[in-house]
């Protein structure tokens, strides 16, 4: 069996698989929408396989962002931000994640209104406006959605200790993201 798959604070993995539906399977058991059939996800040394997705300090980057495109990127942070709190506090966390990753400017816009690596700045800023603070960020990269690579600079950049795992379905795309040492196919890595 191979190492387990781990990723240190401040550094990018990437994990490859067959095709998007693996891809996509894989996100969803390291954000806890689904449960792994075997195995454990570790997080600080801490198990957090049976947590809930809002118990997880993992935040999702979703490939072409997945922004809600009726709303404003103000409401899109919004939602992530609300969790049964003053709306002077909600208002306040996006404020300052507005203003941390360089997005104060879009508040007001629509999605698609937006450029792709604009996108990507506002659902990683939506990431990091849950309560939980987050310490592994998730960034999808999937073939027909333009690249993840501004995301992947933006989150590091936003927060050195983070760490970044890109699931991509295509290793070309990613090829650039990290050491080769810090690739992992799917059939590679261990049931979570």
């Amino acid at each position: 069996m191979p190492d387990p798959l781990t990723v240190d604070s401040g550094r990018t993995a990437v994990v490859v698989a067959a095709d998007s539906a693996e891809a996509d399977t894989f996100t969803d058991i390291l954000v806890g929408l689904e449960m792994p059939d075997d195995g454990q996800i570790r997080l600080g040394g801490q198990e957090i396989t049976m947590r809930l997705p809002a118990e997880r300090e993992v935040g999702l980057v979703p490939a072409g962002a997945g922004l809600l495109p009726h709303l404003t990127v103000e409401q899109n942070l919004t939602l992530a931000a609300r969790d049964d709190l003053a709306p002077s506090f909600v208002h306040g966390r996006v404020a300052f994640m507005a203003r941390r990753m360089d997005i104060r400017g879009f508040l007001r816009s629509r999605p698609h209104e937006l450029a792709h690596d604009e996108r990507l700045s506002v659902a990683l800023a939506r990431a990091l406006c849950r309560l939980l603070p987050v310490k592994v960020m998730v960034i999808e990269d999937r073939t027909g959605c333009g690249p993840c690579h501004a995301a992947v600079s933006a989150a590091l950049r936003a927060d050195p200790s983070l760490a970044v795992l890109v699931v991509a379905d295509d290793r070309t795309r990613v090829a650039s993201l990290a050491s080769p040492s810090r690739f992992w196919e799917i059939a590679d890595v261990p049931e979570p």
